[in-house]
C-alpha cells in the first residue's frame, strides 16, 4: 500500500485534535502535511480550498470529505473497522451528505469567523 498524504487544517482546533490522534496510531504510514499557501499549491488547491475539507492522496489518487476519512481510517489500528462500516455504500452515501453539508461548512465557518477575529484583534 503507497504511503498516504493528508492534508488539513491546523488553525481548526478540531481538526488538529483529531490529526494529533491519528498521528499517534498511524506510525509512518501517513503523513499529515499541514494546510500552508504552498502545501495547498501543490495539491492544486488555494489555501481556502483546502481548508472547506479534508483531502488525502496516495499513488496519485485524491479522495476528499468522508473518502478521505475512510482512507486514513482503513491504515490505523481500531479504525480499520470503522472503515469497513462507513464504507459501506449507503452509510457512505448518508455520512458524505451529513458531512458536504453540515459539518465540514461548520467547521469552516469557525474556521473563518478565527481568522477574522485574528485580524480585528488588536495587538
Amino acid at each position: 500500500m503507497a504511503n498516504l498524504e493528508v492534508l488539513y487544517n491546523d488553525d481548526c482546533p478540531i481538526c488538529s485534535r483529531e490529526i494529533k490522534h491519528y498521528a499517534g496510531l498511524s506510525g509512518d504510514d501517513v503523513t499529515f502535511v499541514k494546510i500552508t499557501e504552498q502545501s495547498a499549491a501543490d495539491w492544486g488547491l488555494t489555501e481556502e480550498q483546502a481548508a472547506k475539507q479534508i483531502h488525502a492522496r496516495s499513488g496519485g489518487n485524491v479522495t476528499v470529505g468522508v473518502d478521505a476519512f475512510v482512507s486514513v481510517w482503513q491504515r490505523l489500528p481500531y479504525y480499520r473497522s470503522l472503515s469497513l462500516i462507513v464504507g459501506w455504500r449507503p452509510i457512505r452515501f448518508i455520512t458524505d451528505i451529513v458531512y458536504r453539508n453540515v459539518l465540514a461548512p461548520l467547521l469552516f465557518a469557525m474556521h473563518k469567523r478565527r481568522q477574522r477575529r485574528q485580524v480585528n484583534s488588536p495587538r
